[in-house]
This record gives structure tokens, C-alpha cells and sequence, in this order.
């Protein structure tokens, strides 16, 4: 009889123990972080990153001198090709699936409801609204940052040759 009291009286305190250890480590619905990825717009953030490498890479392709009309159109057909490739790769019907995970895994349930809350909100959708144009000005900004590293880093680099470079006997 004893014996049996205690079971009891074990099997009742460690019941909501083990309860609360489920909850804590119970995933994230998977309807909450679609909606929340959703909300965030991380399908159009991602195409529109896309789009913006693309440009920048364009760019780049048409401001090198050297390359003749034959190389520059070559070299713009194998960018097609790649992005092509990335796009299909990295499609968000791809990708998704993924990124649900991730988020699932990395926030509990009140993080993906108090940010869903704040996406909602009128700060939250201001803040989408204006994020391409803080993406945009911040690749700029970053741009003109390294054309003024550049210099610096084939200095470096020429020095760093330069120095380990087999030199030439001396002739007498």
C-alpha cells in the first residue's frame, strides 16, 4: 500500500514537470511562422535582392574597358545562365520549407507571436514599406566604401606579391 501511495504521489508531481518540459520544447506551428515570414515579406525581400545583385553585376560588366563587344556579350550571357540557375536553386517554393524550419527551431512560440504583433503593426508594415530603400542606399553606401578600399587592398596585395616573389639572380 505504501509502495503504491508513492508511485502515486510520484506519478502526480512529475506529470506537470514533464508537461512543461514538452511545452517549452514544442516546435513553432508551422501556420504561425508561414505567417510570419509572410508578414515579413521574405519571398520579395529575397527577389528583390536578387534583382539588385544583378543590376550591380551588369553594371560591373559594362563598366570593364577592356572587354570587346564579342567578350562583353559572352560574359553577359554566362551571368544569365548563372542567375538562372540561382533562381531556379533558390526559388522561394525551394526555400521555404527550410526557412519555416529555421524559424520554427530558432523562436519559441511568444517570440513568433510578439513579432507577427510587431509586423502588423503600423511601425512594422512602415518598416517593411521602407526596408527596400534602406537595402538600396545601404549597397551604395557600401559600394563607395570599398572603391575607396580598393586602392588600399591591391597595394596590399601587390606588396604581399611584390615581397614573396622569387627574385632574379644577380648577374656579375
Amino acid at each position: 500500500m505504501k509502495k503504491s501511495l508513492l508511485t502515486l504521489l510520484l506519478a502526480l508531481c512529475v506529470s506537470p514537470l514533464l508537461s512543461l518540459a514538452q511545452q517549452a520544447a514544442a516546435p513553432v506551428a508551422r501556420p504561425d511562422v508561414e505567417e510570419l515570414l509572410t508578414i515579413m515579406r521574405v519571398e520579395k525581400t529575397m527577389q528583390d535582392a536578387m534583382a539588385q545583385v544583378k543590376k550591380i553585376m551588369a553594371q560591373t560588366i559594362a563598366a570593364q574597358p577592356k572587354l570587346s563587344a564579342e567578350e562583353s556579350t559572352k560574359t553577359t550571357a554566362m551571368q544569365e545562365k548563372i542567375f538562372g540557375l540561382i533562381e531556379q536553386e533558390m526559388s522561394w517554393q525551394n526555400i521555404k520549407p527550410e526557412m519555416v524550419r529555421i524559424y520554427g527551431e530558432s523562436l519559441t512560440p511568444e517570440e513568433v507571436k510578439g513579432i507577427t504583433a510587431f509586423y502588423k503593426s503600423p511601425a512594422g508594415q512602415a518598416f517593411l514599406d521602407k526596408q527596400p530603400v534602406i537595402m538600396e542606399k545601404t549597397v551604395a553606401w557600401q559600394q563607395k566604401m570599398m572603391a575607396g578600399l580598393m586602392p588600399k587592398i591591391q597595394a596590399a596585395v601587390q606588396s604581399e606579391v611584390g615581397a614573396s616573389a622569387p627574385k632574379a639572380p644577380e648577374t656579375k
